[in-house]
């Protein structure tokens, strides 16, 4: 089944770029009180991508394919 860039933005709430934005926050104050090197880089990694996807308003390449 194909959706259209019109039903496909009725069906999206406006909030979506806002998530992004606010688990990118997340993500960097969990970084900040990271144990390790390891976790503390996947976690600023991880942030920017929400970061990116909050910029673009674009979804990521995964979510695109599915």
């Amino acid at each position: 089944m194909k959706f259209d860039d019109k039903w496909l933005s009725a069906a999206l709430p406006w909030e979506v770029l806002d998530y992004h934005q606010r688990q990118a926050a997340h993500l960097r104050s969990l970084a900040a009180n990271a144990t390790t090197v390891r976790l503390k880089d996947r976690l600023l990694r991880e942030a920017r991508e929400h970061e990116d996807i909050a910029e673009s308003g674009a979804e990521p390449a995964s979510a695109s394919e599915a």
